[in-house]
């Protein structure tokens, strides 16, 4: 999309008079434009966010969210330079570099059968079956709400998806964005894998009765910008809801690797307003690099002399996001070598041989039946974590009209003696498998505690 600068600069001013510094920094780079970067929602709305979020959660302190701005770049150096410049004024409370966008495109993945309704046995969705190889979908069915036939919502951030296909049909919200063709083929596998339809063949999504929606980083103006997608998705969730952010990000100081997109600070503080107000947020650990299957150790990666991401740091800070590796279809898990991981990592699920819907990752054309074992990544196993979720919420619910929190719910799928561990036990640094069974028995037991739903 032509209106898709190739770099941009996040910045934060210390309060909101500092509009006209921006704008005479602006006329130094030509072609350069500034407007605030959250713009889906109106300040007014944020503000009783916010101020909800830290009555509901004391440890949460809440930015000023209208204090930030985008400014798109022609150019990766361009971009370098201004936020150089903007950060070394006093009214410039921070400011970095977003370069691009980081498809999640696959690493190394099985070849995938083609486009064939019956995939071989040898592909069927094993991730549904019982522990230790799937999280035991089949056992949640046979509970209310197991399907996902329950209040829970969830939406599913994605770059675009196919809107004709059989057995998934995205649907939209008012701030939805646009479906680039580029990525319709992912939006739809990550779909399959929740709220596939049954079909003929015996395939279904994890939760196929589930109220699912889509929601695009490609914004309604044509601008990429995940920060204001997440701050979207606030507005059509409530307390226990389920937000899936496909997606991953580079950084600046580390070329082609990518990482979780809460690295950067306007989605971090996006996804933190959000499990302040009760949401649960799933978020892949990033596929590592975009060159080379090298999965990247996040306890390592440093930004402005921060490890944000190791929870044995000072630095550490923690979203409330549930982070998800990738790891074998096979019985011992083992890590993928693409996946990163890292003791911030909670979750694990199958990262190939996933099948669902569409023929990722090959162009879809225009075909309304194609089906593929070839999704795979962090984006399917994060997938597969959201089903869990989505499924022991709609049980919860169904049982006891009380729903867990974002900590509750993160402490169950992150339990090693409720879930599936990998071959090397925590060492791994990958966390465990959700296994259904096992941790509805907990949940239920602790959920008539919990707090009902309400509107935010």
């Amino acid at each position: 999309m032509d209106t898709f600068s190739p770099s941009r600069v996040v910045v934060k001013f210390r309060d909101q008079g500092a509009d006209a510094l921006l704008q005479q920094h602006l006329l130094h780079y030509p072609g350069a434009t500034a407007a605030r970067l959250f713009s889906s929602v109106d300040r007014e709305t944020i503000t009783v966010w916010a101020l909800k979020a830290m009555q509901a959660d004391p440890a949460y302190r809440a930015p000023d969210f209208a204090a930030y701005y985008g400014i798109s770049c022609p150019g990766t150096e361009q971009a370098l330079l201004l936020s150089r410049q903007l950060a070394a004024q006093p009214a410039v409370e921070l400011a970095y570099v977003e370069n691009g966008f980081a498809q999640p495109a696959p690493a190394v993945y099985p070849p995938a059968p083609g486009s064939r309704l019956h995939a071989p046995d040898t592909y069927r969705q094993g991730y549904l079956g019982p522990a230790p190889l799937g999280i035991n979908a089949h056992y949640a069915w046979q509970l209310p709400g197991g399907m996902g036939d329950s209040n829970v919502r969830f939406i599913d951030i994605e770059q675009g998806w196919m809107t004709y296909h059989e057995s998934v049909t995205p649907r939209m919200l008012a701030c939805t964005g646009i479906s680039h063709s580029s990525s319709a083929g992912h939006g739809t596998a990550v779909l399959g894998v929740l709220s596939m339809q049954p079909n003929e063949a015996g395939l279904s999504g994890i939760v196929p009765n589930a109220d699912g929606y889509v929601l695009s980083q490609w914004r309604p103006g044509g601008e990429f910008n995940t920060a204001d997608a997440i701050m979207a998705a606030i507005g059509y969730l409530r307390y226990g809801d389920i937000l899936l952010i496909e997606a991953q990000t580079h950084y600046t100081g580390t070329g082609a690797r990518t990482w979780p997109v809460e690295i950067h600070e306007a989605s971090f503080q996006a996804i933190r307003l959000a499990t302040a107000l009760g949401i649960i947020v799933i978020e892949p650990a990033g596929n590592g690099s975009t060159e080379a299957p090298a999965g990247n150790d996040l306890d390592e990666l440093v930004i402005d002399g921060k490890d944000l991401l190791n929870p044995h740091s000072d630095h550490f800070r923690d979203s409330g996001a549930i982070m998800v590796a990738a790891a074998t279809h096979t019985v011992p898990h083992i890590r993928l070598a693409f996946s990163n991981y890292g003791r911030r990592v909670n979750c694990y699920a199958w990262g190939q041989s996933v099948l669902t819907a569409g023929s990722y990752p090959h162009s879809p054309g225009i075909a309304i039946n194609t089906y593929t074992s070839g999704f795979g990544g962090t984006s399917a196993a994060a997938a597969i974590v959201a089903g869990a979720a989505i499924a022991l919420q709609s049980i919860a619910e169904a049982a006891h009209r009380s729903r867990l929190g974002p900590q509750q719910l993160r402490s169950l799928l992150a339990d090693e003696d409720l879930c599936t561990l990998p071959a090397g036990g925590a060492e791994d640094k990958i966390g465990v498998m959700p296994d259904l069974q096992r941790m509805l028995a907990e949940a239920l037991r602790i959920v008539p505690s919990l707090r009902s739903p309400g509107r935010l």
